[in-house]
């Protein structure tokens, strides 16, 4: 449907789609937990005195990083539409244009900032200037930041999954005996004293979570936090920008 002028429609038309990707994501990782990916192996060695608990867990779906990097794409879209239909306001065909997102601010990031916002009213390149991560102590925990370095990997390889984060707890292991258990993170393996076996007991699934991303590049994020993405970009940045199109 034609319209008289930019407007912020085709940009929510790609958060709506990635929220279509977010439930699908949602509806994949349960399905994923319902198939039980966690094996407990029990083991007793008497030589050493201790009793042993080897925990394994499924490979995660290949159609998760799929999903999850449709989802990204929508979103980063989004902004980059948004930021196009800011410069159509005050040119006729915007070149070049994309919504900026940087961990750190020097001459080169603020040259960059310039060339992406051509166009864009001033007041809208200070409000999308705020939004920068390098504002945060720690830019690399900014949402957008996040976006930005999921995305980057989506672009050149398919989105680590690991599917073995699970914190493991043992609610009848008093306390004051915790520091006899020994982990081992290499052979996902955790031992108490023969003696504690009783003490032993957990639900795998309680805490169970699937993971994206790489720590080498600094970056992991579960479905919550994938949400937290999500709306951030459709309930808050996008509605910051509403004024402009009235």
């Amino acid at each position: 449907m034609p319209t008289h002028g930019p407007t912020l429609a085709d940009a929510y038309l790609k958060t709506t789609r990635a929220k279509e990707h977010l439930d699908a994501l949602r509806a994949e990782l349960a399905g994923f937990r319902n198939t039980n990916p966690i094996r407990v192996f029990k083991r007793e060695d008497r030589k050493r005195g201790r009793y042993e608990l080897r925990i394994t867990t499924a490979d995660a779906p290949d159609r998760l990083p799929l999903i999850l990097g449709d989802l990204l794409y929508c979103l980063r879209s989004a902004l980059d539409q948004l930021t196009w239909s800011l410069a159509k306001l005050t040119t006729p065909y915007p070149q070049r244009t994309q919504f900026p997102i940087f961990e750190k601010r020097n001459a080169e990031t603020r040259r960059r900032f310039a060339q992406h916002t051509t166009g864009v009213p001033a007041r809208a390149a200070m409000l999308i200037e705020r939004l920068q991560p390098y504002h945060r102590p720690d830019p690399a925990t900014h949402l957008l930041a996040r976006l930005d370095r999921l995305g980057n990997i989506d672009k050149h390889r398919r989105i680590p999954v690991h599917s073995n984060e699970a914190i493991i707890n043992f609610p009848k292991m008093p306390r004051a005996l915790a520091h006899l258990l020994e982990y081992d993170h290499d052979q996902h393996l955790v031992s108490a004293p023969l003696e504690l076996k009783d003490k032993m007991t957990f639900d795998p699934m309680g805490s169970f979570r699937v993971v994206f991303g790489d720590t080498t590049e600094g970056i992991a994020c579960d479905v919550a936090d994938i949400a937290s993405i999500y709306e951030f970009v459709t309930n808050t940045v996008l509605p910051r920008f509403a004024r402009f199109f009235k």
